[in-house]
């Protein structure tokens, strides 16, 4: 019996991606501009399947926010 799921949420977008979808929508820059900000955001999150929960989040965190993690978050526990 297949069990029905559906998506939820969405993948944070970091400041670079937020900065060129505006400028995108007016007008600043192209679609060709654009598509490379859409794959290097999406790239990052399927990088790392080895760290733990927080690791993750710390490193979602960072890379919304545009910085790097915390160093807290690197520690291998």
């Amino acid at each position: 019996m297949p069990i029905p799921t559906e998506p939820i949420g969405g993948i944070p977008r970091p400041r670079a991606l937020i900065d060129g979808i505006n400028a995108f929508k007016g007008g600043r820059i192209s679609q060709k501009e654009l598509d490379p900000l859409n794959d290097a955001a999406l790239r990052p999150f399927g990088d790392d399947t080895s760290a733990s929960r927080e690791t993750a989040f710390e490193k979602i965190r960072a890379r919304v926010a545009g910085v790097a993690p915390a160093a807290r978050a690197l520690k291998i526990r």
